[in-house]
């Protein structure tokens, strides 16, 4: 008897790699997570930290790995009794519909529940134009496009 014949063969089914529109889905989704935790942090009257790696020369000029806190910028402002929010892909407001950028929030205790909405949305698939055109416009205004 062979010792191939003792295992059990099977056909190679190895996951793919994220399409483009995928792997830009993802890219939105973790920040408007972010910003969900931001505001959520916010609500309860804390401060929200990131915090990210570094590099940093010592004292005796090595290289050291740190920790350094990164800003997390909201993208809603106070507007009356309510918040408005953009939604951002990379520095563009992205066009939610036509002529329109912003989400009216009645309350800023809604915030959160309107954040979860838009990341049901990205993940739906729903703002899959407004990122292909804030690329084309990055893209043309930077003359590679």
């Amino acid at each position: 008897m062979s010792y191939l014949a003792k295992l059990n063969l099977t056909q190679m089914k190895r996951k793919s790699a994220l399409t483009p529109q995928e792997a830009r889905r993802v890219k939105l989704v973790v920040k408007l997570e972010e910003q969900l935790k931001l505001a959520e942090a916010l609500a309860k009257g804390e401060r929200y930290l990131v915090i990210k790696p570094s590099w940093s020369r010592d004292p005796d000029g090595n290289r050291v790995r740190v920790q350094r806190e990164r800003q997390v910028r909201p993208w809603w402002w106070q507007e009356g009794e309510g918040v408005a929010m953009l939604v951002r892909y990379g520095a563009r407001a992205l066009e939610l519909s036509k002529g329109k950028r912003a989400v009216s929030i009645s309350s800023p205790a809604l915030l959160p529940g309107a954040i979860l909405t838009l990341i049901a949305a990205v993940k739906a698939g729903e703002l899959d134009a407004a990122m292909d055109a804030a690329i084309t416009e990055t893209k043309r205004k930077a003359g590679k496009g």
